[in-house]
């Protein structure tokens, strides 16, 4: 069981800054046990049996399955605006106009979203910093989407980047699936050789999450198929981590 605590202890910290007591993620792992509990078997399941596998109450269990579970997590909407304008030509990173019936943020904006004004999408872009309003125009400075440090974007990409990392490897250790997950560590290393190593490992990495995402937009876009894709990397040092735990 020690195995689940380097998981666990970072789950753990993001639960106590946020403020998510804990009988809030109990209830939630109660939810994921039963998820998994009925994903791994074969044809119907019954609560004795989920009760069985997880440790859980039958009675826990009845309720628990009555329960409304919360929404998936979605593609971020203000990403892939950010990434359209990058890759159409027919949208200038330079400027384009905030509104408009033809090459507009609004046009692009409705072509991710219906539901959502497209102000909405531009004011948190501004608030952000990768779009500036120069007048009737509006400038892309970054091509990604970065969310705001502790917003509500930033941690549905922390839920949906590290969930599939996370799938990806226990998918190897269950299954033997074969993903790729691979990382190189040291240790003893000065601060100094771990900045030099971050550079380049950014610098390197830049290059081959852009090449990756041109391929994939390159791809014919085929029926609306059925499998997606992930492909990412990190770089931990713990010179932020201790920085970090000593916070107020």
């Amino acid at each position: 069981m020690q195995w689940l605590d380097p998981i666990l202890r970072p789950l753990a910290r993001l639960s106590i800054r946020k403020g998510w007591l804990f009988p809030i993620v109990a209830q939630r792992l109660r939810h994921a046990y039963i998820e998994a509990a009925e994903a791994s078997a074969d044809g119907g399941v019954t609560d004795s049996r989920i009760s069985i596998v997880t440790g859980l109450q039958r009675r826990d269990i009845a309720r628990l399955r009555k329960e409304v579970s919360p929404p998936q997590i979605q593609r971020q909407p203000l990403a892939e605006i950010v990434a359209r304008w990058w890759e159409d030509p027919s949208y200038d990173v330079k400027g384009i106009p905030a509104q408009g019936d033809g090459v507009s943020f609004t046009t692009l904006a409705r072509s991710v979203r219906q539901d959502v004004h497209p102000r909405t999408f531009l004011d948190v872009l501004i608030e952000n910093g990768a779009v500036t309003q120069d007048g009737e125009n509006v400038i892309l400075h970054t091509r990604s989407y970065k969310p705001l440090s502790g917003s509500d974007d930033q941690l549905a990409y922390l839920a949906a980047n590290v969930g599939d990392h996370l799938e990806t490897a226990v998918s190897n250790v269950v299954s033997g699936a074969g993903n790729y997950d691979m990382a190189v560590h040291y240790e003893g290393l000065s601060s100094e050789s771990i900045e030099k190593l971050n550079t380049h490992y950014r610098n390197q990495m830049k290059h081959l999450l852009h090449e990756i995402d041109t391929m994939a937009r390159s791809l014919p876009d085929t029926a609306n198929g059925p499998h997606r894709f992930r492909a990412g990397g990190y770089f931990f040092n713990d010179l932020q981590s201790k920085a970090d735990s000593n916070d107020p």
